[in-house]
């Protein structure tokens, strides 16, 4: 009644109880609170019978809440059928995959610095891995789910710096909506009111306060019980120690132990034992020596009593007041200035009219399309005709040799120089990169319907994501920097290497890509060529936005072309040990060890949401906001 009158939810914990110590507790309690919420916590894994009855009781009187300790999502179902609030401890990431897919909506994530049964993890471990879980999920589920989930963290937490640490971690969640509380038990063991009330006898919480560490019983794997130190802990140990070494099996230990365990919890907290079918009391040399008393980590942080009103206070309005000033210090002691919450920007409302491409195994994107439905690998060994593993494969390669020989490939893509105005004798002298990528854009130009002769193009814009050099580039600078060391290039190599011609300058040239595509598309916008590395194409999706957001451009073909799959490119990356050996990206996996190259070229048509609508434009998607940011003095330089 004091949890309830401080502004807490109160559980009564029904442990083994019969069905009438249950409807007797449950009743009081009803009695007690009258309106105000309050739950029971069931222990799923109990005895099938016990449990069973218990249940009939709580569907019969029915608390507000409910919570199931090693319990199943069917099982909090049926709970919630009733009418009632019903929350699931779950104590491992991969369990809480398996509750949410199961529908579970309310769970508890109890740390082993609990008092009580303990869980494989503690506190912090488990509720950064079970947060993670849930904004994956979030992530995947439509709008509205975040407002059906409630989290509890639990274990270890009593005090203003706990609980503000417990808020902090739990932001991301709380920011995308979900509900979020702390579940408090042997902080409550400090209470003035626990043993005013009778819930705890004063040798008990003497016990708790002077406690200086804790012991885990543990009685097998995966069951044990964090108590106080104390005599009866060290008998715990001293018969566990005796059985093995009289080579008792593990079953009987279990037994043995378990036996040894039953009843010194109510002697330690009440001060009374099971005679037969009575209760009797114990004197307090007793309730020392032979009681286990049962608490978590916090017993030893905490060295006083205190009131349910100041606990309350801790680790509410005290926790947000420690985390305020704490944020503020760490503000003070990095130079920076007060936080201010800017605004949210307006979406940018860009609407993406057409679109084009050619990737590995795809020469457009009907075959590209199609592949992604048959779950297609395209991801191949070399070419031979690119380059020749035989002589630059080596699964240990370190620089010299690279340990893949696999990447993704584009397949011959048909091109008509004619079409463009290009004389075929000087395509020997243009990167492939500026011809697939000119394909590009006709081609998204052509499916948003703005490839007419009459389509006036003066405020149409070209931005290209791309990378200077490839195997052209490579082997012209080859010929011209060869002699320099060697002298006279041998006869062979000579008609080998590519010769400059008044094609090459412009065709090896990154910014031509953009340049090309807006002079033979007669497009009069801006055109130019962004270099992010791997980030180029989302780079250029960022400033064709731009382009639009600001009314310079009315139309923005934009594009990423990569054709970096030359022996250089793998070398390079085996010389920082980044290419994967399996010739497999497994991108978050733990399974990754690195990265797989891959070729392509793909161009969209930008436009103007607005603009789009009223001109009647197919719309394929609609770009709402682009970011970008750099890690200032990190590992990373790109």
């Amino acid at each position: 009644a004091a949890v309830a009158a401080g502004g807490a939810l109160p559980f009564l914990a029904l442990a083994l109880a019969s069905a009438e110590r249950t409807r007797s507790m449950l009743e009081r309690t009803r009695a007690a609170l009258g309106d105000a919420p309050w739950g029971v916590g069931v222990l799923g894994f109990a005895d099938e019978e016990i449990k069973a009855a218990q249940l009939d009781v709580v569907r019969e009187l029915k608390p507000t809440h409910a919570i199931i300790a090693g319990g199943r999502p069917a099982q909090a179902a049926a709970l919630e059928a009733e009418g009632i609030t019903t929350f699931l401890h779950v104590p491992s990431p991969g369990l809480l995959r398996q509750f949410l897919a199961a529908g579970a909506r309310r769970f508890i994530f109890e740390g082993a610095e609990c008092g009580g049964h303990v869980g494989p993890r503690n506190s912090f471990p488990l509720w950064e891995a079970q947060t993670d879980v849930l904004l994956d999920f979030l992530a995947k589920s439509g709008p509205g789910t975040a407002g059906e989930l409630t989290v509890l963290f639990a274990g270890g937490i009593h005090d203003e710096r706990s609980a503000a640490m417990a808020a902090a971690l739990a932001a991301p969640l709380t920011r995308a909506g979900v509900a979020f509380g702390v579940l408090m038990g042997t902080a409550y063991l400090f209470t003035e009111e626990a043993v005013a009330a009778g819930a705890i006898q004063p040798l008990f919480q003497r016990r708790i306060v002077a406690a200086e560490r804790t012991d885990l019983l543990e009685t097998a794997p995966g069951h044990a019980t964090r108590c106080a130190h104390s005599a009866i802990t060290e008998d715990f140990a001293a018969l566990k120690d005796g059985l093995r070494e009289q080579g008792v099996p593990d079953r009987e230990i279990w037994e043995h132990l378990e036996r040894f365990n039953v009843g010194r919890l109510r002697l330690a907290s009440k001060g009374i034992e099971r005679v037969g079918d009575e209760l009797l009391p114990v004197d307090e040399i007793r309730q020392a020596d032979e009681g286990m008393f049962m608490a978590g980590e916090v017993c030893v942080l905490r060295s006083a009593t205190t009131s349910i009103a100041a606990l309350h206070d801790s680790v509410a309005d005290g926790a947000a007041a420690w985390l305020r000033e704490r944020a503020a210090g760490l503000r003070t002691a990095l130079g920076l200035t007060d936080a201010v919450e800017e605004p949210a920007p307006a979406p940018l409302r860009i609407a993406v009219v057409g679109m084009a491409g050619m990737f590995p195994g795809a020469p457009d994107l009907a075959e590209f399309w199609a592949n992604i439905l048959a779950g297609k690998d395209c991801v191949t060994e070399v070419p031979a005709h690119r380059w020749d593993a035989e002589r630059y494969y080596a699964p240990d390669g370190d620089g010299e040799r690279t340990p893949s020989r696999w990447g993704g490939f584009l397949p011959e893509i048909p091109f008509d120089p004619l079409r463009y105005g290009i004389p075929p004798a000087s395509l020997a002298s243009i990167e492939p990169v500026q011809l697939l990528a000119l394909e590009a854009a006709r081609r998204a130009l052509a499916d948003a319907g703005y490839a007419g002769t009459g389509t006036d193009h003066a405020r149409t814009s070209v931005v290209f994501g791309a990378e200077a050099g490839s195997d052209l580039s490579n082997a012209t600078t080859l010929r011209t920097v060869l002699p320099g060391y060697v002298g006279t290039i041998p006869s062979a190599l000579d008609e080998q290497l590519p010769r400059l011609t008044e094609d090459s300058f412009p065709g090896m040239l990154a910014n031509v890509i953009a340049g090309r595509i807006a002079n033979r598309l007669d497009l009069g916008g801006a055109n130019y060529t962004v270099d992010a590395a791997c980030a180029s194409s989302l780079t250029a999706v960022d400033v064709a936005c731009k382009e639009l957001i600001t009314g310079t451009s009315d139309l923005v073909l934009c594009g990423g072309a990569d054709l970096h799959n030359g022996i250089n490119d793998y070398l390079l990356f085996s010389s920082v040990h980044a290419l994967s050996p399996t010739g497999r990206s497994a991108t978050f996996d733990g399974a990754a060890d690195g990265i797989a190259l891959g070729e392509g070229v793909a161009c969209v048509v930008l436009k103007r949401l607005a603009d789009a609508e009223r001109d009647g434009d197919r719309i394929y998607a609609v770009i709402d906001g682009v970011g970008s940011a750099s890690d200032g003095r990190a590992l990373g330089l790109t």
